[in-house]
């Protein structure tokens, strides 16, 4: 399902209005919205209260799905670190890691959700 997403630039202040699809939470769209009038960008996730006709947003600088999985390719590197110097020693290390990270909001209509951002699967 498409909506409209309008918003003012934090940079120049002008008004832009865009179609966003507007999956429902848990699942979101993410995207770069860039400024009609002077190019700026900012990232943003968006996704629908599965209760209301309301949507939920995050609006940032940075991409959070990129940041997610940055993250957890550090972790694997770090952590596979870990596990070759324990089994230099003769020991073994299970480490469980979760499949997604979750981004809590509460809609206008009361409704508390969350997006799950995947964590990729790099072992």
């Amino acid at each position: 399902m498409d909506q409209e997403f309008s918003y003012f630039c934090y940079r120049c202040g002008g008004e832009n209005s865009v179609n966003l699809p507007m999956p429902k939470a848990p699942e979101y769209h993410h995207t770069n919205l860039i400024c009609s009038n002077c190019g700026d960008g900012t990232h943003i996730l968006v996704s629908h209260c599965p209760s209301c006709t309301r949507y939920v947003y995050w609006i940032n600088d940075i991409s959070i799905p990129d940041l997610v999985g940055g993250f957890a390719r550090y972790m694997v590197h770090n952590m596979q670190a870990l596990i070759d110097k324990a089994a230099i020693q003769g020991a073994t290390i299970s480490i469980d890691t979760p499949d997604s990270y979750p981004i809590s909001a509460t809609c206008p209509c009361g409704e508390h959700l969350s997006i799950e951002i995947g964590i990729p699967d790099l072992d």
